[in-house]
């Protein structure tokens, strides 16, 4: 899944936008999340809350948290997310450039020019897929994040739960979460020997989880405020 997040202060632009975007969706036959925002506070907490955001479309002009402020805040712990910039005007090129921006888009946003410029961000995102990448029996094995339903640990090993089955490998639970944590992804903790993806929760209880693939998961006392909070930030 990718996730979009659209953060402009004027409503109906920020309408607008989201309209545009998820017609593009549909066209590119997109498994996404549009998520819209009225200020760079309502972004980055919502960051902060569910993990990073693939592709960002960045009014610059904004009261409180400017576009500038904000893209260097994010830039601080991701590198990765793609942003998009727009604004009525063009004298804060200068100014970005130490933010890595994808494109620059002049307000008002004309879906011409916004397509092109989403197409060539999805196909970007295709390139830079995220890997976990792990070793057992003097082997190295690599593994496509967006596969991983869950980790699990038992005694010393780690067990991978797939889309496509199961691996194995040695390692702490909390070297992987660590690991995870670097990567453009979103996993939680569930409990001491659970570490999830939350793209594949399908549905979030008080004291379990159901995965995409009927799998129940309980989540622990100590976990469930945590999760709780993550769950209700990704639904906002």
């Amino acid at each position: 899944m990718i996730r979009i997040g659209i953060c402009e202060d004027e409503r109906q632009q920020r309408q607008v936008l989201e309209e545009m975007v998820c017609r593009m969706a549909d066209k590119l036959n997109l498994n996404r999340e549009v998520k819209c925002f009225q200020s760079g506070e309502e972004l980055l907490t919502e960051i902060d809350l569910s993990g990073s955001m693939d592709i960002i479309l960045l009014d610059i002009e904004m009261e409180g948290a400017g576009g500038v402020e904000t893209a260097r805040s994010i830039r601080e712990a991701d590198n990765r997310a793609i942003l998009i910039f727009v604004s009525f005007h063009d004298q804060y090129c200068k100014e970005l450039m130490g933010v890595q921006p994808f494109d620059f888009i002049d307000k008002p946003v004309e879906e011409e020019r916004l397509e092109p410029v989403l197409r060539r961000a999805v196909k970007v995102l295709g390139d830079k897929e995220e890997i976990f990448e792990y070793s057992y029996q003097k082997a190295l094995y690599r593994i496509p994040v967006r596969k991983i339903c869950y980790f699990y640990s038992e005694r010393r090993k780690i067990h991978i739960c797939c889309q496509d089955g199961e691996r194995e490998f040695y390692q702490k639970l909390d070297e992987v979460e660590a690991q995870m944590g670097r990567l453009n992804t979103k996993f939680v903790r569930i409990s001491k020997s659970y570490l999830v993806n939350v793209w594949h929760v399908e549905e979030f209880y008080y004291d379990k989880l159901v995965m995409d693939d009927g799998q129940k998961l309980s989540i622990a006392a100590r976990y469930r405020d945590k999760v709780k909070s993550m769950y209700i930030g990704m639904i906002k």
